[in-house]
């Protein structure tokens, strides 16, 4: 692994890291620009989020100050934390999430207990539970957008998480959104067991209702196609060569493969963007399945879900999708349909994130991942019969 940027080599030392920050902390959700910047989340021992560290290298440590004005205004000046890296023009700050540079304003508003946190990407989100509520705090303008979108999509007829628009602290905040919390699980814990089958039918059921919807009725929905797809995953690819040449060549190997022009990818239709069985929630007691996390929503080539939905089973090794096929083909008349070349850069699309979470034996794991993509790379279509039983490596 190269080593040659000062702040990402710091991250990485996890004695050191946690020297500097005075407790024992674990980096992941690691974000770098080499030679300019490295964000990564400080969880402790146990995995929970803790706070966040920022390395500015040159130029970049001017950035430094507005996080100092941000501390200062919310009365916390004393937690937030920095260093030099000795004989380094490299600048460290961390602090505990309340600091976050890019969110600090928004989390004061609700001031989260670290208990109820439940997702939290530094500078960019943070989603805790608040009673029978969740609030979203993110850096970007979010709250008119995805209000919105879940209100069009839900007067469509798609089961969705529908934001409860409730007044609580920071409600007028457009860095910040309250829904509703929904008592029960993910759909992607209820494979293999005896009610599975029903929801993942029923999971089919609600995607192809998403699928059907009118675009027409579905406010400032932005496109997406093969391009997009083809975009992040050499971006996953490029990030690997650039933090470990060794780790990327497997799948640098794959991505040369995938065609520079568009493969056949269907009809446009609304997707939802990032699909996988996380993504629905399966209610307690009455088993509704409902959408959620529909930041990227957009219209693009109705295979991208149909990709992106096989392609985390086949990282996760589940390969019991079929009762979603049926689901689907009841609302829709047509098969999910998934072509091999879309399926692989979804897989590529994703190969970067042991890395990033640093989760220990990454480097086989990308080699896992760069196989699975290798294999999908091939297939004429990845929902057939024969392909779904494709072994998982591991």
């Amino acid at each position: 692994m190269s080593l040659s940027d000062p702040g990402l080599a710091l991250v990485l030392d996890r004695a050191r890291l946690g020297e500097l920050v005075g407790r024992e902390v674990r980096a992941t959700h690691l974000r770098p620009k080499l030679g300019v910047s490295t964000v990564a989340a400080l969880t402790d021992p146990a995995g929970v989020p803790w706070g966040w560290v920022r390395t500015l290298t040159g130029r970049a440590a001017v950035k430094a100050d507005k996080a100092r004005r941000c501390a200062a205004e919310i009365g916390r000046p004393d937690q937030l934390c920095e260093a030099v890296l000795d004989g380094r023009d490299t600048l460290v700050q961390w602090g505990p999430i309340i600091t976050d540079p890019r969110l600090v304003r928004a989390c004061s508003a609700v001031d989260p207990a670290p208990g109820d946190l439940l997702r939290y990407n530094p500078l960019r989100r943070l989603v805790a539970r608040d009673g029978d509520r969740v609030v979203r705090v993110t850096a970007d303008r979010h709250r008119t957008r995805l209000v919105r979108l879940a209100a069009d999509l839900s007067d469509a007829g798609v089961p969705v998480v529908r934001s409860s628009d409730a007044d609580g602290p920071g409600h007028q905040s457009p860095r910040i959104s309250w829904w509703p919390w929904i008592a029960g699980t993910d759909a992607s814990t209820v494979v293999g067991r005896p009610e599975g089958d029903d929801a993942l039918r029923e999971v089919g059921r609600v995607l192809g209702a998403l699928h059907t919807v009118d675009p027409s009725v579905v406010r400032d929905l932005p496109a997406r196609g093969w391009d997009g797809m083809l975009a992040s995953a050499r971006a996953c690819v490029e990030l690997l060569e650039a933090v470990d040449q060794g780790a990327a060549g497997s799948v640098r190997r794959v991505l040369d493969q995938l065609a520079s022009h568009a493969p056949a990818g269907g009809p446009s239709v609304v997707c939802h963007g990032d699909l996988s069985l996380d993504q629905l929630l399966v209610r307690a007691g009455s088993g509704e399945v409902l959408l959620t996390d529909l930041d990227r929503t957009t219209m693009a080539p109705v295979v991208l879900d149909h990709a992106s939905l096989i392609a985390v089973d086949l990282l996760e090794g589940h390969g019991s999708l079929g009762p979603v096929s049926q689901g689907y083909v009841e609302v829709t008349g047509h098969r999910l349909h998934a072509p091999g070349p879309w399926v692989a850069a979804a897989i590529l699309a994703r190969v970067a994130e042991p890395w990033r979470h640093q989760q220990p034996g990454w480097r086989g794991e990308t080699v896992r991942r760069a196989m699975l993509a290798r294999r999908a790379l091939v297939q004429d279509d990845l929902w057939g019969e024969q392909t779904l039983t494709l072994e998982v490596v591991g």
